[in-house]
């Protein structure tokens, strides 16, 4: 065991992360909460190319913590999951979950996970957080590769390195100070924080996550042992060097790219220009909403799937909305906002057969719904369609969204 595996072992024993759930039934189903990687939820994200399907599937959880695999595995009872962990007080956490729970579809293994052999491939592997505190995140990029069949898709969170420009810089000072894993140390760093001056660059990050709240959450942020923070560019090479290629973000707070330029044609022209990797390094710097960088991969020899990469034929998809967005639309335009952050953008398209709302429904392709339209119209309408796809406005598939089910209606 090395030894930056000794102290992430004694650090997530001696501070289970994140705070646990409880009671799954209570403070998920009845909620209707969900987690970004829940495939049933998700589907669409982890797999647009196919049909919803109700076929079992093999999940992997590298590194599940205190409570995630047994809240995946409560929710989708369908799938088998194997749920791994270096921490055996986490684990111990999950065992009283999956006994309160009675989920039968669940194992989980105390080791590091790269050391665990399996008799046949994933068809869906999660880890979440997991990958930037290793020595070397390649080694578990390789494990997955390895790991997961050929069709199959990784859900990866890494940590952004621009949101944690702030954390970083106190993470140096406390270093100095001799902070340590410690009650007095902790202590400490919560007397100190709502000191900060109003305009301390971690102001942003401490406003959208509540971490530093308890005792775990501060550990976990401000002395942790290892970590390493991404840019778009660092990160889609160490995928691509282990056979991975990113298929698409779970949402638009790094992968937004054309937002900024979409009402100066020229400008958007010269960015469209720009190689995919650029553009996406511009959109990280400018959106600095990347604490958490949330992508969907698939292997390489997948790349057609990607969103990423590949310009997808509008009339060819599904369209519908996103939670967190309001619609408003008539005959003359269609305005979308963005409840979580404030912004709307306002799109004019002046036609009387328009019916936005089945439009926005995903019940029929978009060549179904633009028949009658001129060929100005219909390029209009695209461009419209592209630009809230592109910026995480508007949710798609190539499939019939009415086949996915209802979250949580098994």
């Amino acid at each position: 065991m090395s030894d930056n595996i000794k102290k992430l072992t004694n650090q997530y024993n001696n501070y289970i992360y994140p705070k646990p759930c409880e009671d799954i039934e209570t403070e998920w189903i009845q909620k209707n909460r969900y987690q970004t990687c829940d495939p049933n939820y998700h589907w669409h994200k982890l797999w647009p190319e196919y049909p919803y399907s109700r076929k079992k599937m093999n999940i992997l959880v590298a590194g599940c913590g205190s409570d995630q695999a047994a809240i995946l595995a409560k929710c989708n009872p369908i799938h088998n999951f194997i749920g791994i962990d270096l921490s055996e007080e986490s684990l111990k956490h999950q065992k009283k979950l999956v006994k309160k729970h009675q989920i039968k579809n669940l194992k989980l293994i105390c080791d590091d996970f790269r050391n665990q052999k399996f008799d046949s491939k994933f068809d869906y592997i999660i880890s979440s957080g997991v990958t930037h505190h290793l020595d070397d995140p390649s080694s578990a990029l390789k494990f997955f590769d390895e790991n997961l069949s050929e069709n199959g898709v990784l859900y990866l969170m890494v940590y952004g390195n621009q949101q944690s420009e702030g954390i970083k810089e106190l993470k140096n000072v406390f270093r100095k100070l001799k902070f340590s894993q410690n009650q007095e140390s902790i202590k400490n760093i919560k007397n100190l924080l709502p000191k900060l001056n109003i305009d301390h660059p971690s102001k942003i990050f401490l406003k959208y996550f509540n971490d530093h709240n308890y005792d775990a959450g501060v550990v976990d942020i401000f002395l942790h042992p290892k970590e390493k923070f991404y840019s778009i560019k660092e990160l889609i090479n160490e995928l691509s060097l282990n056979n991975f290629v990113i298929k698409n973000f779970v949402d638009g707070k790094v992968g937004a790219v054309t937002k900024y330029f979409y009402d100066n044609p020229d400008l958007l022209a010269n960015f469209n220009k720009l190689s995919i990797e650029d553009r996406l390094d511009i959109a990280q710097i400018l959106n600095w909403q990347d604490r958490k960088i949330n992508v969907i991969c698939s292997k390489t020899s997948n790349k057609k799937f990607s969103k990423i990469y590949n310009k997808l034929k509008y009339d060819d998809i599904y369209a519908y909305r996103m939670q967190n967005m309001e619609y408003h639309y008539d005959e003359e335009k269609i305005k979308i906002l963005n409840s979580k952050d404030g912004s709307n953008f306002t799109f004019k398209f002046k036609n009387k057969k328009i019916n936005w709302k089945k439009i926005l429904s995903g019940q029929s392709k978009l060549s179904e719904m633009t028949d009658s339209f001129s060929k100005n119209e219909k390029n209009n309408f695209y461009n419209i369609i592209e630009f809230l796809v592109d910026n995480y406005l508007l949710d798609f598939s190539f499939n019939k969204i009415e086949d996915y089910p209802k979250y949580y209606n098994q």
